[in-house]
């Protein structure tokens, strides 16, 4: 061999050393990529589990917090048709009270002997039973309403209890 064919052979073995040395480091950095990637899909992956668990939790509060705020308006729904049947029978009552006083005023002003005593009598009794019925009217009225004023006190403090438990489960 010449000293040409020498130096053609030692540039071919030195451009194959070099080829042989570039493959080596690009599986090295292949490799390396790889498990970058593998650390980052394991992380995305915790990451994933952690949100899917936060969101079934809070899915869960919410749920709570609906059946919670189901069962108060139910609760109110049944407490107003109550309070609606008392001020029925309330109004009943009312009205035969101011029949029974008319009675008695009627029957007190047969009664009586004298006609002016009679009459003031009558007078009287009439502007009681009108002064009575409006006052029976007016107290069933209110009783009514403060009936109602409770109910609706007793859906806003069950609306408050939900309200906290729900703001109480969330993160």
């Amino acid at each position: 061999m010449t000293g040409r064919g020498k130096t053609i052979l030692a540039a071919l073995l030195l451009a194959g050393a070099f080829a042989a040395g570039w493959t080596a480091q690009g599986w090295r950095a292949d490799a390396a990529a790889a498990r970058v990637q593998a650390e980052q899909s394991g992380k995305d992956v915790t990451h994933a589990q952690q949100s899917q668990v936060a969101t079934e939790n809070k899915a869960g509060a919410l749920l709570q917090h609906a059946r919670d705020q189901q069962d108060n308006t139910h609760d109110y729904t049944q407490k107003l048709a109550l309070l609606e049947a008392g001020r029925a029978a309330d109004t009943a009552r009312i009205a035969g009270l101011q029949h029974a006083v008319s009675a008695a005023a009627t029957r007190n002003a047969q009664l009586a002997g004298d006609a002016a005593a009679c009459r003031d009598l009558a007078d009287q009794l009439q502007r009681l039973a009108a002064l009575a019925g409006e006052g029976g009217a007016v107290v069933a009225g209110l009783a009514g309403l403060v009936r109602q004023r409770d109910a609706e006190l007793g859906l806003l403090a069950g609306q408050i209890r939900v309200d906290r438990g729900l703001v109480g489960q969330l993160p």
